[in-house]
């Protein structure tokens, strides 16, 4: 069996040229996976995930919380969701995760209200943006 050769043209061939950018000595392929499938977001206890849940899709919501009907416990617990969250957002590096809580926070809100005519004021989530707030205000 003859092996095929190239026809030789009379002008140059020009190549293609691939630029490969190496990842940064601080991070990894695994990062960038980590980055993808968001392990810490999705083991915090208000985040709801989808039945069938895989590693690269997104949550449900990232606001699915039900009020204990006492207010100071609520805050509390939405301080303590503040603080996990953003443990979660340093560990997966996803700079977009409280803006994501904040809009579903907004989603879950407007639904009460239109549900219910309920208050738009949850004890939790004014716990939760005052931690986020009291975090920013000490951040250098």
């Amino acid at each position: 069996m003859a092996a095929k050769t190239r026809s030789k043209s009379s002008r140059p061939a020009s190549f293609l040229r691939v630029a490969y950018s190496a990842p940064a000595p601080d991070e990894s392929i695994g990062t960038d996976v980590r980055r993808f499938t968001l392990p810490a977001t999705k083991a915090l206890p208000f985040v709801k995930l989808r039945a069938n849940d895989q590693p690269m899709f997104r949550p449900e919501s990232f606001w699915h919380v039900r009020p204990t009907g006492k207010r100071e416990r609520d805050v509390l617990i939405g301080r303590q969701y503040a603080r996990e969250a953003i443990a979660a957002m340093k560990a997966d590096r996803n700079s977009s995760l409280i803006a994501l809580i904040i809009q579903d926070i907004i989603k879950d809100a407007v639904d009460r209200t239109t549900k219910k005519s309920r208050s738009l004021q949850s004890p939790t989530v004014l716990g939760f943006l005052a931690e986020i707030s009291e975090s920013l205000a000490a951040a250098p």
